[in-house]
C-alpha cells in the first residue's frame, strides 16, 4: 500500500546551509500491516509522513500509495491522519468537535452520529463526551486525536506521535483497536518517539535517526487474526433478510447496511444466499466509497 524507494528530502533555506531531513529511505507498508516508525525528535519521522501524505515532494526517489502518487491517492480516497501537533478550539466539546470533523472527512450525514458514537466508545471517551477539549487530560487528548483520524473508513491511516503520554490501559485499548481496524486492504503507519510502546502495537518497528533508516524492522511473530473488511450493501427490497444472512451487519437507513466480513469468499456466499431468499441487491461497495441507495449498480440493473 505504501512504498518509498530511495527517498531523500532536502530543505534549502534562503539563508543558511541546506538541511537533509530524509536521506535515502526505502520502506514498505503492506496491506493488512501495522508498521511503526521509531526515532527521537528531529529524526525525520514527521517529514517522512508528510511525504506519504503528499504534503511534501521528495527531492529524489519515489513515494507511492496504492501504486500512485500520494497527492492523487489523497484526492481520490483520503487518508486518516493524526498530525503533530494537533490542536482545535479549546471551547469545542468532544462530540461536537468529532461531528464537525466527520463532515470534513466526508462521512455521510446519515452516518455521522453512529460514527461519532462508535469512535467515542472505541477510544474510551464516553465520560468525556460533553467535556470541552481544553479540559481533557493529556491521555484523553491523544485518544481524541486518534478518534478523529478513524472517523472515515480509510484504507490508509497515518498517525504522528499518537502514543505520547498514554497510560498502559490506553495503550492496550489502542492495540485492540488497531487489531480491529486491520483489514486485507488497509495499511497503518505510526510514528513515535516511544519505541517500547510501538513494539506493543505494531507488527514491526523500523528505527530512523538523522533522516536515515537504520534497519528495516522484522515482523514479530503474532497470533493469526481474522482480517476483516466492511462493505456497504444497498437492497431495494428484502432488507429483512440482510440481518439473517449477515448477523453482525449494521442498518444505516434507506435499505443500506454496513456488512463486516472476514473475506471475499464469505461475502460472496452471503450475497448468494440473499439472492436465493429473493432480495434485490441495488449496490455493493467498500465502506470507504459512497453508496447512493437509489442508484442501481450494473449488476442490479441487469438483474431487474
Amino acid at each position: 500500500m505504501i512504498e518509498l524507494s530511495h527517498v531523500s528530502k532536502t530543505y534549502a533555506p534562503t539563508f543558511g546551509r541546506p538541511s537533509r531531513a530524509v536521506d535515502d529511505v526505502s520502506l514498505r507498508v503492506g496491506a493488512g500491516e501495522i508498521v511503526g516508525l521509531a526515532g527521537p525528535e528531529g529524526a525525520g519521522k514527521s517529514t517522512l509522513l508528510a511525504l506519504v501524505l503528499g504534503h511534501e515532494r521528495p527531492t529524489s526517489g519515489t513515494v507511492r500509495v496504492d501504486g500512485i502518487e500520494p497527492r492523487r491517492f489523497v484526492e481520490r480516497e483520503g487518508i486518516g491522519y493524526l498530525p503533530q501537533p494537533f490542536a482545535l478550539p479549546g471551547g469545542w466539546r468532544v462530540t461536537d468537535a468529532l461531528a464537525r470533523l466527520a463532515v470534513l472527512a466526508g462521512v455521510h450525514a446519515t452516518q455521522t452520529r453512529a460514527r461519532v458514537d462508535a469512535v467515542v466508545k472505541d477510544l474510551g471517551l464516553e465520560d468525556a463526551r460533553r467535556r470541552r477539549l481544553r479540559s481533557l487530560s493529556r491521555d484523553a487528548r491523544v485518544r481524541f486525536g486518534v478518534a478523529q483520524a478513524i472517523l472515515a473508513d480509510r484504507r490508509v491511516i497515518v498517525l504522528d506521535e499518537p502514543l505520547d503520554g498514554l497510560s498502559d490501559d490506553s495503550l492496550d485499548r489502542l492495540r485492540d483497536l488497531f487489531i480491529t481496524l486491520r483489514a486485507f486492504d488497509r495499511a497503518i503507519l505510526i510514528a513515535s518517539r516511544d519505541a517500547a510502546a510501538l513494539h506493543r502495537i505494531a507488527d514491526r518497528v523500523t528505527p530512523i535517526d538523522r533522516g536515515r533508516v537504520r534497519r528495516i524492522g522484522a515482523a514479530r511473530p503474532t497470533t493469526p487474526v481474522a482480517i476483516e473488511a466492511v462493505f456497504h450493501l444497498a437492497v431495494q427490497h428484502g432488507a429483512e433478510h440482510v440481518l439473517a444472512v449477515f448477523p453482525t451487519a449494521t442498518a444505516l437507513g434507506k435499505g443500506v447496511f454496513a456488512v463486516r466480513v472476514s473475506g471475499l469468499a464469505v461475502l460472496n456466499l452471503g450475497l448468494r444466499e440473499l439472492l436465493e431468499r429473493g432480495a434485490l441487491i441495488a449496490s455493493l461497495a467498500p465502506a470507504n466509497a459512497r453508496v447512493e441507495p437509489n442508484a442501481l449498480s450494473p449488476m442490479a440493473e441487469a438483474a431487474s
